[in-house]
């Protein structure tokens, strides 16, 4: 019973961390694939333990910044993890408003971009760590991406 309480207590502080009565996000750390490692050239038949990916096999070279108009793949989006930046993804049913206020977060280390099939209708990665939220939360995408941008192997 007490590992419920504190189970249920501990969800409702990080609920109303992120925002409020109406935007629930959620933080997570994924496990690290062990495909980190591979800088790939070709990325046919390669998958990703966690979809958008948080590590995981990735391509070399230079990666999108700023505000993007089209989805990232999954090995573009790990590149720009492990370079030490963070990527905020949105779809339906954000509108207009919101991807004008999502946008806005795009600086030198944050990627803004359309996602595809994201488990939320915003989801913010960096290296190995996940924000998915449910609404706009402006102020919990800022903490998500300033916090754990310099976790990335790139950063060192």
């Amino acid at each position: 019973m007490r590992r419920l309480l504190f189970l249920l207590s501990a969800v409702a502080m990080l609920a109303v961390a992120c925002g409020d009565n109406q935007s629930v996000c959620l933080e997570f750390q994924e496990p690290l694939d062990p495909a980190s490692a591979l800088h790939l050239i070709d990325v046919t038949g390669v998958t990703w333990q966690t979809d958008p990916p948080t590590s995981g096999a990735h391509l070399s070279g230079s990666t999108p910044q700023g505000v993007q108009n089209a989805p990232i793949t999954s090995a573009v989006q790990v590149a720009i993890l492990e370079s030490g930046r963070s990527i905020v993804q949105y779809g339906p049913p954000v509108e207009a408003d919101g991807v004008a206020a999502i946008k806005s977060l795009a600086d030198d280390g944050t990627v803004i971009a359309p996602g595809i099939n994201l488990p939320s209708p915003i989801v913010a990665t960096a290296w190995t760590w996940k924000l998915t939220c449910g609404s706009l939360d402006l102020d919990a995408l800022r903490t998500f991406t300033a916090a754990r941008t310099p976790e990335a192997p790139g950063t060192d």
